[in-house]
């Protein structure tokens, strides 16, 4: 669910673990990775936005294109 134009959030909330899986995703990519792709996972309120969890999204990159991997 996306926020409107007209509704904005006036707090964010970021869960620690969130940053640290972040850090740790970027911290692990191989050495020619020039991104890190991932999604972050939470709840919008009326007035807030909580964002509880993250992980990565395993993707291939050439000069033109990304791809996400598939199992």
């Amino acid at each position: 669910m996306a926020l409107s134009e007209s509704v904005r959030a006036r707090k964010v909330f970021v869960h620690p673990v969130v940053l640290f899986s972040i850090v740790d995703g970027f911290e692990r990519r191989s050495e020619d990775a020039k991104r890190v792709i991932g999604t972050l996972l939470g709840t919008i309120d009326k007035s807030s936005v909580e964002i509880r969890s993250s992980f990565g999204v395993p993707h291939n990159e050439s000069e033109d294109e990304v791809s996400l991997q598939t199992t």
